[in-house]
């Protein structure tokens, strides 16, 4: 049996929707995100997924990166990717190919409805 929010002995008090102390803390937080994506476009990459040690268990898949920084890289893949397996992230550049490699740390399936009607998984990589 649930709990019937219509008779909850809670309140939050009476709001003044025009005090302009709360409407500049609004406006503070107008644009907020609650996702924690970036703002960049997703970057189209190539990974190589290494679940073993020998050179024959490495496949390579496509995958769009979110965000990289010094210690971790956000992947966009339409599989889930294995905590604990090795992945070398192949970015293109006009100078060439970058590769950063990395262990997957966690992964989880799309939270968002889009993401689940295309079948996409958001994996986070810490960088070796």
């Amino acid at each position: 049996m649930g709990h019937d929010k219509t008779r909850s002995s809670v309140s939050v008090g009476a709001v003044d929707w025009d005090d302009p102390t709360l409407d500049a803390l609004l406006q503070k937080i107008d644009g907020w995100k609650v996702d924690n994506r970036s703002d960049h476009p997703l970057q189209e990459v190539q990974i190589q997924i290494s679940s073993g040690w020998t050179a024959n268990s490495v496949v390579s898949k496509p995958a769009q990166l979110i965000s990289m920084d010094e210690g971790a890289v956000v992947l966009v893949t339409r599989f889930p990717l294995p905590q604990g397996d090795r992945v070398r992230v192949d970015t293109p550049h006009a100078d060439g190919t970058r590769s950063v490699w990395g262990w997957v740390a966690e992964g989880r399936e799309g939270h968002r409805a889009a993401d689940r009607e295309r079948g996409l998984f958001l994996s986070k990589l810490r960088i070796d």
